[in-house]
């Protein structure tokens, strides 16, 4: 069942991986990066809402303990994630925001190990350093000078990334019993009413139009509502490590995307990085057998 587990997080991050270049067309239409926060995460809730409201009502009912984990995974994950990747690029680069999320997974790693005792093996200790030194060269080409930055842009990239970190640990902690997909549909909700005290609403209503709705109905389900939930659900088969470390493969989803949609040429260095990477994915589904003490008969 764990290999189900897998290809769910592999889903999750070609979906995710999405993100960047939808995002680019949206930006196109004259929205800044705060309103692109804010309308991915109300167009994920209204298409799930739409959605649900005519195939299964009971999916809009999450009761009490649902909300109370709605509340969590909004601000803490959705909203703030949102608002600090963002800043972060803005006081920095795209490049160090990018590679800021990339220690996501580290951050899950060590929050598996207060929250659910997850040790942190020898392969998933190995699979971390291989997918993060392939993100380094996906992303900055294995030039350090490209992570240059100011020390609070920074501080803010790793607040993204334990964000980032928390949303398998959230997600994981809630009980079966709970409506799965309604929580996450609440959770997009709280996290757009999170972001809009950020927003300029004069650039968001003076970019209004078809195409931008359009636009921003796609950012919400594909990069959005379908990533959150493929990786939710990979949760219910894998521990929260190797799904983040899985997921992983959103960079070269986003630099193959990027190289034959939006004319960014991928050097020999930044496909190496991407075999690295995938290296690194596979290398979390190692482990080694346990150790059998064999009982002998008297």
């Amino acid at each position: 069942m764990e290999h189900k587990g897998y290809g769910l997080a592999f889903l999750a991050g070609v979906t995710w991986g999405t993100l960047g270049i939808i995002s680019h067309y949206l930006g196109e239409t004259g929205v800044g990066p705060f309103e692109i926060a804010f309308l991915r995460l109300l167009f994920a809730f209204l298409s799930m809402f739409v959605f649900y409201l005519v195939t299964d009502r009971k999916k809009l009912k999450v009761g009490r303990e649902g909300l109370k984990h709605s509340m969590l995974i909004g601000v803490i994950t959705q909203g703030t994630m949102s608002l600090a990747i963002y800043k972060c690029i803005s006081m920095t680069s795209t490049t160090v925001g990018v590679m800021m999320v990339c220690l996501g997974p580290l951050f899950t790693a060590i929050l598996s190990r207060i929250f659910f005792n997850e040790k942190l093996t020898l392969f998933k200790g190995l699979a971390l350093s291989l997918a993060f030194y392939g993100a380094f060269l996906v992303v900055a080409g294995g030039d350090v000078s490209a992570l240059q930055a100011n020390g609070i842009g920074l501080l803010i990239g790793l607040i993204s990334a334990l964000a980032y970190g928390f949303f398998p640990i959230l997600t994981k902690r809630i009980p079966e019993k709970c409506n799965l997909t309604g929580i996450l549909m609440y959770s997009f909700l709280v996290g757009a009413v999170y972001v809009f005290s950020m927003l300029d609403m004069e650039i968001l209503l003076g970019a209004l139009s078809l195409k931008m709705v359009g636009i921003s109905v796609i950012l919400g389900i594909v990069p959005t509502v379908l990533s959150c939930t493929f990786y939710s659900f990979a949760l219910k088969f894998t521990t929260p490590t190797k799904a983040g470390i899985m997921s992983l493969v959103e960079l070269p989803t986003a630099a193959i995307i990027g190289h034959f949609f939006l004319g960014e040429y991928l050097f020999v260095v930044n496909v190496i990085g991407i075999i690295i990477l995938l290296t690194g994915t596979v290398v979390s589904k190692v482990e080694l057998p346990e150790k059998k003490t064999a009982v002998l008969a008297e």
